[in-house]
């Protein structure tokens, strides 16, 4: 062999070289890239589940139940503090043998029609020594779907 076929043979076999480590390299990469094409996918599922809950959170009313002390007398309030109106909302004391509410202003007010965003309604109750500190209240209600739904609230004095 003579030294230009050597140097030949050489020069094709560095090329041979670089060029395996090049297509190594680019498999790298193309993994590297796939893998960061399925955790961009995955982000966005999450975002757009994201944007859908808190689309229908606006639609949804927040309640509130406190017990509150003005004056001499007390009086639950039944806040809606959130962005969506409620239909036919309920209010009950449960397990409470003793019910500080006057049936008449209960019977009055619940159900009551509809409680809008950033609204309450106040229901007057005579409390007195004995009147437990704290009460277990049950809110029902609809959403503008007719769906139904309850929560439980524990207001204290």
């Amino acid at each position: 062999m003579s030294k230009f076929e050597i140097l030949s043979l050489l020069i094709s076999a560095l090329a041979a070289i670089i060029s395996t480590v090049s297509l190594m390299r680019t498999r790298k990469l193309a993994k590297e890239q796939l893998e960061l094409e399925r955790v961009t996918a995955e982000l966005s599922r999450l975002q757009i589940e994201s944007i859908a809950e808190e689309k229908s959170n606006k639609t949804k009313p927040k309640f509130n139940v406190n017990l509150t002390k003005l004056g001499k007398s007390y009086s639950f309030y039944i806040s809606n503090t959130g962005q969506g109106s409620a239909y036919n909302v309920n209010f009950e004391l449960i397990d409470c043998e003793d019910s500080p509410l006057s049936s008449h202003d209960l019977q009055d007010k619940f159900p009551h029609q509809e409680i809008k965003p950033n609204s309450r309604v106040k229901l007057l109750a005579a409390i007195h020594m004995g009147s437990p500190r704290k009460y277990q209240v049950k809110l029902t209600w609809e959403n503008e779907n007719g769906e139904k739904y309850e929560e439980i609230f524990w207001p204290t004095m």
